[in-house]
């Protein structure tokens, strides 16, 4: 069938009802509609006319991300629809991922992909690696964050896409399936240390790649993160057009005769061509990690059924360090909720006590209030008696003043306070008011 997508000049669809059905399930509408030069409405309104069920808005992420619902069945054909019959059948056809008529395109895939088989993520690497920029001493360094965690350089590059099938494929022969994390689930990324020899020199002044959520391993009921680099070695280099690369003669040199050939030796980090495979748990509160280095003598695509059995064989170590962590958080929370309690009960007595205070000090400065006001009603009593014996014209004018006294003392009186006063539980309760 891949003979007819040599133009998409004189391409129509499948005539055949199951060969279109498992083309829209297969490739984007956006391709399907580009490649046959139809409309959406023709593509639905074919579909519907064939009861072909298409994919919602959204599907493509889901698979991409492992978290696609299954593909439905294919119902039958409504009483008295007549379908033509198929000249060839459609079952396998691939769209090419730029059609041309000048450019062959590929041949069927032999693989079935799979939602969460993780190959739609290798994908997603070969699209985006090889097109992102490269850092001086040749790692990629792509722009995109969702990706599978994958440290290479451009000449590792192809060695780490087979790695990466295999052992996708066979987690896939296990049961077990790969995906991204999502941001809502608390899984955290493990940083990782590329040099092959931990006791070398040699900082990395360019940071390494870091996805934006860690590459998951769905075994059994628990996840596993993992990490995939090319690991350097510190060895003499020469900076050439902005990328440094081996020097080739002072390696020579240095292998010879003389041990320190130059007062000064250029040196570098560069990609060895190895792979250093490092499996994580993901959750804050367990601690596992182990590390699988491919050496001269022995690759990682050998090791890939001691990778499986490690995370295997970890289920039960995870479980045991998340219960523990659940015991000791829970005990965390009882100490808490009793030193809570405490505290509540603290502040209840010192805001009693501060009410009281509060309390028993304004009624102390009422009752002196209220000396001081009797004083003052004697006073007026007593200049009313003196005003009494005097002549009219006096007496007329010592009243007035009188008056504007008592209206001018009358505003903040002992009994006025006294109606204002708060009693002790009322202190408390406008505090809270006003909180």
């Amino acid at each position: 069938m891949s003979e007819s997508l040599q133009s998409n000049t004189t391409q129509t669809l499948p005539d055949d009802r199951e060969g279109l059905y498992h083309l829209v399930w297969r490739e984007p509408e956006e391709r399907i509609t580009s490649f046959y030069n139809i409309s959406t409405e023709q593509l639905a309104k074919r579909c519907a006319e064939l009861r072909i069920p298409r994919p919602l808005a959204g599907y493509w992420k889901a698979l991409a991300k492992g978290t696609a619902p299954a593909v439905p069945a294919l119902p039958d054909l409504k009483s008295g629809k007549v379908v033509k019959s198929p000249r060839k059948t459609s079952q396998d056809i691939t769209l090419p991922t730029k059609i041309s008529s000048k450019v062959a395109a590929p041949a069927p895939r032999k693989r079935a992909r799979k939602a969460g088989s993780g190959y739609s993520l290798i994908d997603d690497l070969k699209t985006y690696l090889p097109v992102s920029s490269v850092t001086k001493d040749g790692y990629y360094k792509p722009t995109k964050k969702k990706l599978l965690d994958l440290n290479v350089s451009e000449t590792g590059f192809n060695s780490a896409i087979d790695f990466l099938s295999r052992f996708f494929a066979a987690l896939g022969k296990q049961g077990y399936w790969v995906r991204l994390a999502e941001g809502n689930e608390g899984l955290h990324c493990q940083g990782i240390d590329i040099k092959e020899d931990p006791k070398e020199g040699g900082l990395r002044y360019d940071s390494l790649w870091r996805p934006c959520s860690a590459s998951i391993i769905c075994i059994e009921d628990k996840l596993f993160g993992f990490s995939l680099a090319e690991m350097t070695e510190y060895v003499p280099a020469k900076e050439i057009n902005g990328r440094y690369i081996r020097d080739e003669t002072m390696i020579r040199w240095i292998r010879g005769k003389y041990d320190k050939p130059f007062r000064y030796v250029i040196r570098h980090a560069l990609p060895t061509g190895r792979f250093l495979l490092q499996l994580y748990s993901p959750y804050s509160s367990t601690n596992w990690q182990v590390q699988f280095r491919q050496t001269k003598q022995c690759g990682l695509i050998s090791q890939i059924p001691k990778l499986i059995s490690a995370m295997r064989n970890a289920v039960p170590l995870i479980k045991k360090q998340q219960e523990e962590a659940r015991v000791k958080a829970e005990k965390r929370r009882i100490q808490w909720e009793l030193d809570e309690k405490r505290y509540q009960e603290k502040e209840l007595l010192r805001r009693e006590q501060e009410a009281c205070n509060a309390s028993l000090t304004e009624l102390k400065a009422i009752m002196v209030q209220w000396e001081e006001d009797k004083r003052i009603e004697q006073f007026f009593r007593e200049a009313e008696l003196y005003a009494a014996g005097l002549e009219d014209q006096q007496k007329i004018q010592m009243v007035e003043r009188l008056q504007l006294a008592r209206q001018f003392l009358s505003e903040d009186t002992a009994v006025e306070r006294l109606l204002k006063w708060n009693t002790p539980k009322e202190w408390v309760m406008n505090r809270r008011s006003k909180r």
